[in-house]
This record gives structure tokens, sequence and C-alpha cells, in this order.
């Protein structure tokens, strides 16, 4: 009797034994397994191995079906290999389990939204960048992609906004940012002949920092196009007017044409003077505004302002060389090309200019003169030059044309 009692516990104990490595030791290296494979696959796609990465991921799922972090993964994986459609079906099925934590909710819309951007799904990805921000408000990656979305849109408006809320969860405030954020936002307006609302825009850009001279930029290019715009209007209603006197409405327009570009000239003047090492950008502007509203006299007293805070300015010096020789005062403009040459020998445009006048000089005026003045003028406005010559140019208004895909202008 004593030996099957005996007999009964130590099978009960072998029973007991068994079960335990059944329900724990089986269990574990299981979970084991699978927790390597997961860390693999998150190196293999730090070190690009894509297909390696998605078998990992695919033979976890098939493990545990429950794994929202592996079928995450996988789609990441899948969408980075080219296959943001693929991807997309794989976290959309994701949307309709239950029970999935924040985190995972989190990673869950921060995979949508690059899918969606993958297809140039803007507005997608937009709606799925805004559902991070209903669980975590401060989130840093919706606030960035939110403002990269916007940009790519062209709706600065939105850019900005999100771009202030950015720099007040990371806590670091860019005014400079914010203003050229809203340049563009004006310059929106300006392509679509929002004159007005545009520079009202440009005006919010300086209320924001006073030292965002692109501004000035843009508000004396807006009156410019403005102007331009009015004088179309002027030469169109002569064409179609009969009589031997101009259309009543010619010289409306006119006038309207010249007031707006004499409100370009101040703006044109401001800038130079907060950015004179980059003057050379508007100084044609300004010489060709001048000359078309009679005042081209008032050149020289801006060349001297610009000088008085930029006194080595090679294209400012230039220029007022030729309105000297233009008055006539050649010696004088040789005078004052030489002292240029001193500060800088290697300068193509002075030495041109130099030539120029010692050619005019020799026999007034000529057709050699005549294509030296061509040559000058596309020295000064060619962007080719300029890059060659190293001149320094305005990042910040470089930035606002190329963040924007336009071409900057000659």
């Amino acid at each position: 009797m004593s030996n099957m009692i005996i007999t009964l516990l130590l099978l009960a104990i072998a029973a007991g034994v068994v079960i335990v490595y059944v329900l724990n030791y089986k269990p574990r290296k299981h979970r084991s397994n699978i927790k390597e494979l997961y860390s693999e696959g998150l190196d293999m796609i730090i070190n690009g191995n894509r297909r390696g990465a998605y078998q990992n991921f695919k033979s976890i799922i098939e493990k545990d079906t429950n794994n929202i972090n592996a079928y995450l993964r996988l789609g990441q994986v899948v969408r980075e290999g080219g296959n943001p459609e693929q991807a997309l079906k794989i976290h959309r099925g994701l949307n309709l389990r239950k029970g999935l934590t924040h985190y995972e909710q989190v990673e869950l819309y921060k995979n949508l939204s690059l899918d969606h951007y993958k297809r140039s799904n803007l507005e997608n990805a937009v709606e799925q960048s805004r559902n991070i921000l209903k669980i975590d408000k401060s989130s840093e990656w919706a606030l960035t992609h939110l403002v990269k979305y916007f940009r790519e849109m062209n709706d600065w408006s939105q850019a900005g906004n999100y771009l202030e809320m950015l720099q007040k969860v990371t806590q670091k405030p860019d005014i400079r940012k914010l203003a050229l954020f809203k340049i563009q936002e004006g310059r929106v307006f300006a392509k679509n002949s929002g004159f007005i609302q545009a520079r009202s825009i440009y005006e919010e850009a300086l209320n924001i920092d006073s030292d965002a001279s692109a501004a000035y930029y843009f508000i004396g290019k807006s009156y410019s196009q403005e102007s331009e715009g009015a004088y179309q209007k002027a030469v169109k209603a002569d064409e179609s007017y009969v009589g031997s006197e101009h259309s009543p409405l010619y010289q409306t327009n006119l006038d309207e044409a010249k007031q707006l570009l004499g409100k370009a000239i101040p703006m044109w003047i401001r800038y130079c003077e907060s950015r004179p090492q980059q003057a050379w950008m508007v100084i044609h502007l300004l010489k060709d505004a001048l000359f078309a509203l009679d005042r081209y006299p008032e050149m020289e007293s801006i060349l001297k302002t610009i000088l008085q805070n930029d006194s080595n300015n090679i294209e400012v010096i230039a220029s007022l060389a030729d309105i000297y020789a233009q008055r006539g005062e050649n010696s004088e403009a040789l005078e004052f090309i030489d002292s240029a040459l001193e500060k800088e020998n290697t300068s193509l445009l002075v030495r041109l200019i130099k030539l120029k006048l010692q050619t005019r000089a020799q026999s007034g005026g000529s057709d050699m003169t005549r294509e030296l003045d061509e040559i000058i003028h596309f020295l000064v406005t060619d962007k080719q030059f300029q890059r060659y010559k190293n001149t320094s140019r305005d990042s910040e208004v470089l930035w606002l044309y190329e963040a924007s895909g336009d071409d900057v202008p000659e």
C-alpha cells in the first residue's frame, strides 16, 4: 500500500514538473524568441536590410497575431521599400483593433500619416498628424510634420500657426522664422495679384520682427508689380482708343502706375539701409523706377547714404561713378573708380565701368559705350555672375524664393 502511495506521489510530482515546464519555460522561450526577432528587425531597419527586417516582423506576426508593434514595423518596412499602398493596407488593418494603448495609437497615426505622405496625399497626412495632437497636444513629431506638410501645400498661414505651437512646445522661440513664414503667406496673395492683402501681411511680419528686412524688399516689389499692371492697362486703353489724343483712361492708369511705383522707392531704400551689402539686389530696380518717374537725380543721394553704412560697397561705388560720368564729370568719375580699384582691383564690374569712362572721354557717346552699358547692366542683374564673384546675397530672400519653389530673380 505504501509503495502505491509513493508511486502516486512521484507521478504527481512528475506531472507537476511537466506542467510547470509547459506553462513557464516553454512560453518564456517563445517570448524570448519574439523579443530577439523584434530587436534584430529594428537593427536591420537601421542598417538598411529591409528584406531581413520584413522576414523578422512577418515571423513575429505568424507566432503572435496580437503583436501590434510588429505590424507597425512591417508596414514601415514595406513603405520604405517603395510600396506605400501596401503599407497603408497593413496599418489600416490595425484601426479595427480594439484596446490599443495610447502609445500604439500614436505610433499607428504616425505611420498612417507617413503612408499618405508617400502617396502624395497631403490632406490625409495632415488629418492623421492632427489625430496625434488629439492624444498628445505637445507632440513634437506631429507639429514638425504639420509644418512640413502645410509648407508643401503652400499654406503658409497654417504652417506658421503650427510653427508657433512647435516653438512653444520646444521652448525655442525664433521670431525671425515666424516672420519669414508670414512673408511667405503674403507672397501667396501677391502671386494672385492680391497686392493690398499681401502688403498688409508683410506689415504683420515686421510687427513680429522689426528686423525682417526682407519684408521691405517684397513690399517694394508688390508696389512695382501693381504699378506694372496699371501701366499695362494704360497701354491697352490707348491701343483701343480712336482719336488724336490719348484715351481718357490712359492718363488715369498712367498716373496710378506712377503713384504706385513711387511707393516702391522708399521700401527699397529701407531695404538698402538695413542690408547695405545686399543693396545691389535693388539698386537696378531703384535706378529704373527713378528714371521712369523723372526723379533720377535722387539716385546720387541714395547711393551716398548706402556708402555711409558700407564704405567698400563696389556696386554702389560703380553706380556713383556712372552718375558722375552721365553728368559729364568724367575726371571725378575716373578718380572715384580708381579709388574703388585700390580696394578691389579684381572687380570685373569696376574695370568695365572704367573702360566705359575712358572710351567716353576719348570718343564721346558711341556704339562702344552703349555696348559696354548693356554688358554692365547684364552683370549687375545676372545671378550667375553674382555667384561667380561671390557677392553677398540675402540668404533670407533666397530662402523665401527657394522654399516656395520660385526662381530667384535676376
